[in-house]
This record gives C-alpha cells, sequence and structure tokens, in this order.
C-alpha cells in the first residue's frame, strides 16, 4: 500500500502547487489591473498576451532552423574556408602587409 500513499502524496502536491499558482496569477491580475487594461485597451493586452505566447512557444527559431542550419554548413564548407583565407590574404597583402608576422622567429634556426 506504499504506492497508494505516494500516489496520494504527489496528488496532493500537485493540487498544493495548482492553488499556489492560481493565487500568484490573481495576484498579478490584481497589481497589474488587468481587468481595466482589459476594459480600455484590449487590442494591447492581445497583442501583449500573443508576444508572450509567441516567445514562449519558441518564436521563430523552429522555423528559421533549417534556414540557419544550411548556411552554417554551407559557410564551413572547405571551398568556401579556403576562399574566405585567400581573401583574407588578399586583404593583408593590399593593405601592405600590416599586422603580418615576422618572418625570423626567436630561437629556430632554418638552412
Amino acid at each position: 500500500m506504499a504506492a497508494m500513499d505516494d500516489m496520494d502524496e504527489v496528488g496532493e502536491t500537485l493540487k498544493s502547487v495548482t492553488r499556489q499558482a492560481r493565487d500568484a496569477v490573481t495576484r498579478f491580475a490584481d497589481q497589474v489591473e488587468l481587468e481595466r487594461h482589459m476594459q480600455e485597451r484590449p487590442m494591447a493586452v492581445l497583442g501583449v498576451a500573443a508576444a508572450a505566447g509567441f516567445v514562449l512557444g519558441g518564436g521563430l527559431w523552429p522555423v528559421m532552423r533549417p534556414f540557419v542550419k544550411a548556411a552554417a554548413r554551407a559557410a564551413l564548407s572547405p571551398t568556401n574556408l579556403l576562399a574566405i583565407g585567400a581573401a583574407l590574404g588578399a586583404l593583408r597583402a593590399a593593405s601592405g602587409g600590416e599586422g603580418e608576422m615576422p618572418q625570423d622567429i626567436s630561437g629556430a634556426e632554418t638552412h
């Protein structure tokens, strides 16, 4: 019967959490005068609710994910990385070699 006692305890805990959440929402609505705002500016309240639902629902990420993955794959392809490296080398050469690493590395001798 220990399993039944555990289930009863879980049920009571869920009821308690639900009651506390309801109380918190009621207090919040009272503090921000939600009913008055709904009567005075219903479209603004609807807009805020829609925006909150959009953000809490994941926003545009589920729609944008395939495009972001494809762009990252394309940008990190070996061919594009070589092209980026070549472009950076050309920029460095065009700027007169400023910021270039010195050719003589101390402690290393080449013959």
